[in-house]
């Protein structure tokens, strides 16, 4: 098993080849099902419609959440006992995801919340709110194994932090902080360990566990992204 690389390759078809037992922390962004954006009259070219992630070809929720469920099953047989994850996840998505986790074997435990100070704004519409929260359930392996206290004030189910901006900022459209990343990667994990994100995209977890001294092992289908990611992770100097 090659570790600290990034697989240009299908998640579940990487997961497969991973022996059991292996893996101490999950952190995770998979893309979301959503609307067509030819699906909202009257809104299709408006740069604040949600678009439907084009992602192996799904054609409904439905399909969709098999495909998720497949995959965290092979989480699940690859994670150590007391291996804690962190899927991040829409907020009218936290229902199903909590279910499918709960199915396959995990043990839910909390969901946390991402307050984002500067959201794109939902002006375009006049009938909504902001879209300013972002939700990641926190599950693990039976009892978790590795629980690194921070201050009080740090071990809210709560954080606040701006969208990535900046330096840090790539075109990856949903890409993580790191602020957003370090924290949780640092309470549920130790240096030495190995850290899985199937959905790597920009590459921010294996960034972070770079930066904490964790080994990592990612699976991304977008070659564009991989080499992004490798990028960033290499700038990291430890």
């Amino acid at each position: 098993m090659e570790i600290n690389i990034i697989h240009n390759q299908s998640c579940l078809e990487g997961l497969r080849n991973l022996p059991e037992i292996c893996i101490d922390l999950i952190f995770t962004d998979p893309p979301y099902y959503q609307y067509r954006a030819q699906d909202v009259k009257g809104l299709k070219n408006h740069k604040d419609v949600i678009t439907e992630f084009d992602f192996d070809g799904f054609k409904s929720e439905e399909e969709y959440l098999q495909f998720l469920e497949q995959v965290l099953s092979e989480c699940y047989r690859v994670c150590k006992p007391g291996a804690s994850a962190y899927l991040w996840c829409g907020d009218d998505f936290v229902s199903y995801f909590n279910r499918i986790v709960e199915r396959v074997g995990f043990q839910f435990r909390k969901v946390i919340h991402w307050h984002k100070t500067n959201p794109f704004p939902a002006i375009y519409t006049r009938k909504m709110y902001a879209n300013s929260m972002e939700m990641m359930i926190h599950f693990t392996k039976g009892s978790p194994k590795t629980w690194n206290h921070k201050s009080v004030n740090e071990m809210h189910n709560f954080i606040q932090t701006p969208i990535c901006m900046g330096k840090e900022r790539t075109k990856h459209k949903t890409q993580k902080p790191l602020k957003v990343c370090l924290p949780y990667i640092e309470i549920s994990s130790n240096e030495g360990d190995l850290v899985l994100d199937p959905f790597l995209g920009s590459g921010s977890t294996a960034v972070a566990a770079k930066m904490l001294k964790r080994n990592y092992i990612g699976f991304e289908l977008n070659a564009e992204f991989c080499e992004i990611a490798n990028k960033r992770i290499n700038e990291i100097l430890i």
